[in-house]
């Protein structure tokens, strides 16, 4: 099928030359509430004119000045103001204020339909990145007088001025301008799938740019894990739980703090990650190595209530979850009284058994399954980026030169 115009530029109509028929400027353009090509006809003054000269004259002038504005995101559709829900504001204006909103037309109206689409198939945690984001986005739009165009208008140059912006101001790296770029690609191809208003993703073929840093949390070798450990087992077990359990079990620091009690089966030694805290959106079984079924069966949990929280407030478990950014403040705070590297974030547990897994002898296959990764190539991506796999053969049975 395919692509639809948006608009068929303004050509002349001169009669085959005929001065005693009129003569008209005609173009095109697609009703964004019908999604169906309009034409128009502009008159413009033709039949004053006696001579086919200053016909076609005017008629360059007509066209220059309509493909002008269309350039810059003039539309011919006189459009309604819209009441909508504005997704992109503040909290603390949206309960002062309240969400409700009336305008035209405008990317802040239709980045607050796409986050309310959008909400219904990630998780919140992943909701309030596309929202922190896109807002963002809308302010830098809206400053750069982008909302008094027509959507479809907005370019890939628009979208590099966008990001060159946060480079140079805000200092992103080159992960966070890979992640405006999904959001952004998202949000227009939803433009131009449900909303049928936009013909082409102007979010192609962006220049590499933001800072290069090495962002990815770094697996903890075995000396400075005993520091740490020995410190977490002395004064922060509820902390040495969680990193345990990240691992032992590879689940993600968002999903551990969302974890029931009733979530782990220690009959069959599985940990139920459910569809809505998985980052997968679907129910998965993580299997429960015998150290951690120990450990947990040694401070109890199993004889408490399934409806409990297992990391909840005083360092127990309990009906309150706690806060998605807890268990990092604390580790962050403890790795910096000790002296270790910044690279070493709450995550890196997951990575550390990870190369632990690997240099055991556990498949790429297996080791899928464990962490849950949605195919064998982002586990081979996820080895080759963050493992230091120890190899016998290399270290010891090296050929001489």
């Amino acid at each position: 099928m395919g692509k639809k115009k948006i608009i068929v530029l303004p050509h002349l109509v001169d009669a085959g030359g005929d001065l005693t028929k009129d003569w008209f400027v005609e173009y095109s353009c697609r009703d964004p509430r019908t999604d169906k090509l309009k034409r128009f006809r502009e008159y413009g003054g033709f039949r004053k004119l006696k001579s086919a000269k200053e016909r076609y004259a005017l008629a360059q002038k007509i066209i220059s000045d309509i493909k002008d504005k269309m350039v810059s995101g003039w539309t011919p559709f006189k459009e309604e103001r819209l009441t909508y829900q504005d997704a992109l504001i503040l909290q603390v204006q949206a309960d002062r204020w309240g969400r409700e909103r009336e305008s035209l037309p405008t990317i802040r109206i239709y980045l607050s339909e796409f986050l309310d689409a959008k909400k219904a198939t990630v998780i919140a945690h992943s909701y309030q990145t596309y929202r922190s984001k896109l807002r963002i986005f809308a302010e830098w739009a809206e400053h750069q007088k982008l909302d008094d165009i027509h959507i479809s208008c907005i370019t890939r140059e628009h979208i590099c001025d966008f990001l060159q912006y946060m480079v140079e101001h805000n200092k992103v790296s080159k992960r966070t301008v890979l992640k405006y770029k999904q959001i952004l690609h998202g949000f227009f191809d939803y433009m131009i799938q449900a909303k049928r208003i936009v013909l082409t993703n102007p979010v192609h073929d962006i220049p590499d740019m933001g800072r290069l840093t090495d962002e990815a949390p770094r697996p903890i070798p075995e000396k400075d894990r005993s520091v740490l450990t020995a410190y977490m087992r002395r004064n922060d077990p509820q902390l040495w739980l969680f990193c345990q359990m990240e691992y032992y079990c590879a689940i993600r620091p968002n999903e551990l703090r969302q974890l029931r009690i009733q979530d782990i089966d220690f009959t069959r030694r599985l940990i139920r990650v459910s569809c809505t805290i998985s980052k997968n959106r679907q129910t998965e079984l993580v299997n429960m190595p015998n150290q951690l079924y120990d450990v947990l069966i040694a401070l109890k949990v199993n004889e408490l209530a399934g409806e409990l929280y297992l990391f909840s407030s005083n360092g127990q478990p309990g009906i309150t979850m706690l806060g998605k950014n807890n268990f990092r403040f604390r580790f962050d705070r403890i790795r910096n009284r000790l002296g270790l590297p910044p690279e070493y974030k709450l995550y890196s547990f997951k990575h550390t058994g990870g190369v632990e897994l690997v240099n055991a002898g556990v498949d790429t296959w297996e080791l899928q399954r464990h962490f849950r990764h949605k195919s064998i190539d982002t586990t081979e991506r996820y080895i080759r980026r963050n493992f230091a796999v120890k190899s016998d053969k290399i270290k010891n049975h090296f050929p001489d030169i």
